[in-house]
């Protein structure tokens, strides 16, 4: 029996609290894998951190799929990055030539085009992951606080896109960036280190809410398991989450 492309089933709401609380939930009731959830609009929003992702109703696409990934523990990282990943490949044919910000961003000129979000629970020996991505599509301008940090497939291309247009080439880049993470985690690796955006800079990795200090030093790459490799000086370190911001010179 064949399997069920991502994005089967699926549930379009016009407006959500979170489209992330609403596939968790789908999941915990028995979602199967690639479950759907987009909206039009989210109240509450959610992102890394604690954050919250902000949007103009109609303008972004937004959704979250239940994920069943056969892949241990140890590799999870690589789902969120494997959807940054297939996100900028499905937005080279809309003409956007978009980068990666480890771990979670896709971005143009510096700009934040996109956010994923990935969760973990695990039932036995299988992991569930809700996965939630936002992308900018519609918008024709951002708020004076947003400005200069944000950017859209509108303001990127100038013409219009419409909202769910990236829908479909998404979930099919994702399909196989998955299968990658699965089966070829290598071949993954390389090409999400092939977009990343400060590769070979010197960065500061912060890590918001907690009291660890900051981690200096320059992004050589990623490890097998998505975590991100930095030359410090007491030798080569791997992060597996954090903050990256450029390194302030001294």
């Amino acid at each position: 029996m064949p399997v069920r492309p991502l994005g089967h089933p699926a549930r379009h709401l016009d407006a959500v609290g979170s489209t992330m609380t609403e596939a968790a939930a789908w999941a915990e009731a028995g979602a199967p894998h690639g479950a759907l959830v987009t909206a039009a609009h989210q109240r509450a929003g959610r992102g890394r951190w604690g954050r919250t992702w902000a949007d103009a109703p109609g303008q972004s696409l937004m959704l979250s799929l239940v994920l069943r990934p056969a892949l241990d523990a140890e590799r999870l990282g690589l789902v969120a990055l494997a959807a940054g990943l297939a996100l900028a490949e499905a937005l080279d044919a809309f003409g956007v030539g978009a980068q990666l910000k480890w771990p979670n961003d896709v971005r143009v000129g510096g700009r934040k085009l996109a956010g994923v979000l990935a969760e973990a629970t695990w039932a036995g020996r299988r992991p569930t992951v809700v996965l939630g991505a936002g992308l900018n599509v519609e918008q024709a301008a951002f708020p004076d606080a947003l400005a200069d940090r944000a950017t859209s497939v509108r303001l990127v291309t100038g013409r219009p896109v419409e909202r769910l247009a990236p829908l479909d080439p998404f979930l099919r880049r994702l399909e196989a960036r998955l299968a990658d993470a699965e089966g070829r985690p290598a071949r993954l690796v390389a090409d999400i280190e092939g977009r990343l955006e400060q590769r070979g800079e010197t960065v500061a990795v912060g890590f918001p809410g907690t009291d660890r200090p900051p981690v200096e030093g320059r992004v050589v790459g990623l490890a097998p398991t998505g975590a991100l490799r930095l030359a410090t000086g007491a030798g080569e370190v791997a992060l597996h989450a954090g903050e990256v911001t450029l390194a302030v010179p001294s």
